[in-house]
């Protein structure tokens, strides 16, 4: 006998019909203009146009931005939509012609482009990039800005109008069936002369496959092979009005129904979808698939909608039971799904119907914990009143007058030889086989609530309770050896692998793994990688892959990453995800022989079709939705700049440096999960690395330092796919005019030309003097001796006054060094200083000594290293100069070459040879052959960096030690000798 006798069935209620499918709607609410959507397409960005009778949407997933009459536009009420090869959008009016969209503002075509009166029904394109429409009288063409009627065509009203691959021109009437126009001639097909339901057709269509779909007001049919045969919809369909077709990514035909929901076909059998699969309402206009796989439907009173995940379906509306809380999950022998309520409903899923069991079988408001099918006319349910077993014609019950230690059952397992151990609040507890009491085991280590009984491959029990994890053997209950060490508590479920490895869920603890071969168990908690540690069911299924229930939805782990590699490959399924079931209950999982994975949760019951399962391989779009100063909304047109049409964003922008303070708004368009899109940015020339991973959709920069920079933007969606390069948009802050390079160049130039002067006005004044010296000599040669001394007491204030000069450039350069705040020109001014401070000493030491026309070098040199180091702070920064120059008498101009060359390579030791250390700067002077020396500058620091020659070039400091190297006659070279050492070679004249 089978249990329909035994067990009386309620009610049958849930069929076919009661699936719930994964759907989102948006409408007046959200900011759709109107309820009514037309149609829709996706342009290039991702994002959706959605033509309503209240005016044009585009849609990024998240928020709508509408266009209307305000804007430009012809008319509020649009009927079509085209997405040309130029990636262009044409927009269809129900009354004033066709528009379009130039980024900016909306071109009209209507009676003046030669449109006749009244609206467009449909928009075309031919191979040739020509646009076509579908009117009222006719269908045009446009051909240098005119649109013109196809002559071939009767004048009368045409609803679409379709080029194939072949570029055959279809063009369906609303009342004399489907024309077909190619190189052969015209066809035409009706209901009269083929198999075309209806002669008013509503929309043409053409599948990935070369299929034709033809869309009537009485059913569909195809043409292919040159065939036109009506397609057979399911029986029961009264009145079916085809709106439109789109094809999904498995390769699914979809059809909308006017009054009758949506169909769908995978080559085998239909779904029908309506209200009562969770559509919100069976009156559908348009149909579209996106390029990640979403159907968008538009309706009629309820706006937009989409449809998602299809792996996963649900049934929360089971008749008279709504949203019920499935607290028990089973299978039995056939691999029927069985299923109970938190009170007191119990079921069986049969050939896609829930069969409901009668109500009195236990105490109203009973929860049922779990269920074991051990055959169809056998079937024990833990609850929270005690152990019933459903039986031929009788009903069971065990509790706590039978022995139970506590009415509250949560799990019953049998052993080897027919006994059942039950698992209950108040431990565990054992019904030997074929008796009417129940045994309590009164274990010492085993106390308070068991949850979970699990019998491996190899025999051994295992138990999860609420104070760990034991073992039953030989009727003995024990603590798992080396499993309890770590603490792992509220042991909920236990499942095991096909290698034997089992796992173990922990609520609020995480998962415990663990194998005979390991040397201890290996737990998964937030620490390292489990996303949710609220476990409540454990499950492997067929493909090798750990399902975990949690209190926030359920995730699917490679079970072979945590083997090879000891780390959790995770994919989250959530509401986002298309799993609306929120909660999966204890022990909520299992999978029927066919592959479906069952799910027990808060709202009902939920199945997951992994044939159908796909990750969403497009990555978002990024795009760039504001640009703000302050923080506040800025008027880019206002203060000035050109504004990119398609991004709002102003163009080549060019900010002083006091508006400093940028905030980017930004967005990732992927329509299946928007809100699970992450971001990462940087600001090159300000950041170095990204961002950490956020899902924050703005970025804050404040007090930028003058210079060019660069935004830069990724995006991820909710499946880790991210976006391959990243947005730029690059913006420049210029700094002010004491800033600026040029600025700073011209004070040099005019000092240094000041200099110049004074020392080239002096020399000429000299030269004059020597002229009137050397005639009078001539003449007067007594007074030679008393003119040659009043000369070398010219000759000492010249280079006294030229001393002096000097000095007073060097105070002019030390006034402005302070008022200097910038790091690089500060460094500037310190060189020019430093080759000012050169020229000085040299005019010094000629007017102190008596020998006018040479110079100790020695001497000289010291003088230049003790200036420097009064200028860098050597002594603070423990850096010592060491000399080791033979005293040679050199001409002044060789003198000044020289100290130039000693002042830049000291200089540039000191401030990039140590930056953090001690250190030593030697310099030598070697004869060589004859007249011929080596002057050799080295230190002990951090050496010549790697960019070392290109940075040359740019050196003004190292151009003039070239330059002065070569007005010498000699070579320079520059080493990496622990530190660096510069040698140059040069030749004295005698």
């Amino acid at each position: 006998m089978r249990l329909f006798a035994l067990v009386i069935l309620l009610v049958i209620s849930l069929n076919a019909q009661a699936q719930q499918f994964n759907f989102r709607n948006w409408s007046l609410e959200q900011g759709l203009p109107q309820s009514q959507v037309n149609d829709i397409v996706q342009d290039h960005d991702g994002q959706l146009w959605v033509a309503t009778l209240g005016g044009l949407s585009r849609f990024d997933g998240s928020t709508f931005h509408t266009y209307t009459k305000r804007d430009g536009m012809s008319s509020n009420s649009i009927t079509c939509l085209l997405l040309d090869s130029r990636q262009r959008i044409w927009v269809g009016t129900k009354d004033k012609g066709l528009m379009l969209f130039t980024g900016s503002g909306f071109e009209v075509y209507g009676q003046a482009a030669g449109l006749p009166a009244g609206g467009v029904h449909c928009i075309a394109e031919d191979s040739e990039g020509v646009v076509w429409a579908a009117t009222d009288s006719g269908v045009y063409s446009l051909a240098k800005n005119k649109f013109v009627p196809h002559t071939d065509l009767p004048s009368m009203r045409y609803n679409d109008v379709l080029f194939t691959a072949t570029n055959e021109l279809w063009a369906g009437s609303a009342s004399q069936g489907v024309y077909r126009i190619n190189a052969k001639g015209v066809s035409t097909y009706t209901a009269s002369n083929s198999a075309l339901p209806h002669n008013s057709i509503n929309v043409l269509d053409q599948s990935p496959d070369g299929t034709i779909w033809i869309g009537t007001a009485d059913g569909a049919a195809t043409f292919r092979v040159n065939k036109l045969e009506k397609f057979e919809l399911p029986a029961g369909i009264e009145s079916p009005n085809v709106q439109d077709f789109t094809t999904d990514n498995y390769g699914h035909q979809w059809l909308s129904l006017h009054l009758n929901g949506v169909i769908k076909h995978d080559g085998k059998k239909f779904q029908h979808l309506t209200r009562y699969s969770g559509l919100r309402t069976d009156r559908v206009n348009c149909l579209t698939t996106d390029r990640e796989g979403n159907i968008w439907i538009g309706t009629t009173g309820h706006g937009l909608m989409q449809y998602r995940n299809p792996w996963f379906v649900h049934y929360f509306d089971m008749g008279e039971v709504k949203e019920p809380v499935i607290s028990a999950l089973a299978q039995d022998t056939k691999g029927r799904v069985w299923l109970g309520t938190d009170d007191g409903y119990a079921a069986f899923m049969e050939g896609g119907v829930l069969n409901w069991l009668q109500t009195d079988l236990w105490p109203k408001g009973t929860t049922l914990h779990s269920m074991w099918v051990a055959h169809e006319n056998d079937v024990w349910v833990c609850t929270s009143n005690g152990l019933y077993r459903l039986g031929p014609g009788k009903v069971a019950h065990y509790g706590t007058a039978q022995g139970l230690p506590s009415a509250e059952t949560h799990q019953a397992m049998p052993l080897p030889n027919g006994d059942l151990l039950l698992a209950t609040t108040a431990g565990l507890a054992l019904l030997p086989v074929g008796k009417n009491f129940i045994r309590p085991l009164h274990e010492t280590q085993l106390t308070g609530r068991v949850y979970a009984l699990h019998r491996d491959r190899s025999g051994r029990i295992w138990i999860g309770a609420e104070k760990g994890i034991f073992r039953y053997e030989n009727n003995v209950v024990a603590a798992a050896k080396g499993l309890n060490g770590s603490g792992f508590r509220e042991v909920l479920t236990i499942a095991e692998d096909e290698s034997g490895t089992l796992y173990f869920g922990g609520f609020n603890y995480g998962i415990l793994v663990w194998h005979d071969k390991w040397k201890g168990p290996k737990v998964y908690n937030a620490k390292n990688g489990l996303t949710h540690e609220g476990i409540k069911s454990l499950f492997v299924d067929n493909t090798n892959h750990l399902w975990v229930g949690t209190s926030r939805g359920v995730l699917k782990v490679r079970i072979d990453q945590i083997h090879d590699k000891g780390r959790l490959s995770i994919r989250t399924y959530a509401n986002q995800e298309g799993f609306r079931g929120l909660e999966v209950s204890n022990r909520g999982i299992t999978q029927t022989p066919d592959g479906t994975v069952w799910f027990a949760t808060a709202k009902g019951l939920t199945m997951y079709l992994p044939d159908l399962d796909r990750r969403n391989q497009v990555y978002p779009n990024t795009i760039l939705t504001n640009l703000m100063l302050f923080q506040k909304p800025t008027d880019w047109a206002g203060m000035g700049y050109t504004i990119d049409s398609r991004s709002g964003l102003p163009l080549n922008l060019r900010l002083p440096y006091n508006r400093n303070h940028l905030t980017f708004d930004f967005h990732g368009i992927s329509l299946t999960a928007p809100d699970r899109v992450r971001y990462r940015y940087r600001l090159k020339g300000h950041d170095d690395n990204w961002s950490a991973v956020t899902d924050y959709s703005f970025a804050t920069y404040a007090s930028l330092d003058p210079g060019t920079y660069t935004f830069q933007l990724m995006a991820a969606n909710s499946d880790g796919y991210w976006t391959p390069n990243p947005l730029t948009y690059t913006f420049t802050i210029v700094p002010p005019v004491w800033r600026r390079e040029w600025f700073i160049v011209l004070l040099v130039l005019l000092a240094t030309g000041a200099t110049i002067s004074v020392v080239r006005l002096r020399e000429k004044s000299l030269v004059k003097m020597n002229t009137l010296l050397e005639q009078k000599v001539r003449h007067r040669t007594q007074l030679l001796e008393e003119k040659n001394r009043e000369k070398e007491i010219l000759l000492k204030e010249i280079h006294h006054r030229v001393k002096n000069n000097l000095q007073i450039i060097m105070s002019m350069l030390n006034l402005q060094t302070r008022r200097v705040q910038d790091p690089k020109a500060l460094e500037v001014m310190q060189s020019v200083r430093g080759r000012v401070r050169s020229m000085a000493i040299l005019h010094e030491r000629l007017y102190q000594h008596e020998d006018l026309a040479s110079i100790d070098l020695s001497a000289y040199i010291e003088d230049i290293c003790e200036g420097l180091g009064a200028t860098y702070g050597i002594r603070e920064r423990h850096i010592k100069i060491k000399l080791d120059i033979p005293t040679i008498m050199v001409e002044a101009d060789t003198a000044l070459s020289l100290g130039l060359i000693v002042n830049e390579l000291v200089s540039n030791s000191i401030k990039y040879a140590f930056p953090d250390r001690y250190g030593q700067i030697a310099i030598y002077l070697k004869p060589e052959q004859e007249n011929t020396y080596t002057l050799t500058v080295h230190d002990d620091g951090i050496g010549l960096p790697a960019d070392f020659e290109e940075r040359r070039k740019k050196s003004f400091g190292l151009q003039l030690v070239s330059s002065l190297a070569r007005k010498l006659g000699g070579d320079i070279e520059y080493q990496n000798n622990n530190g660096t050492k510069t040698i140059l070679f040069f030749a004295l004249t005698s």
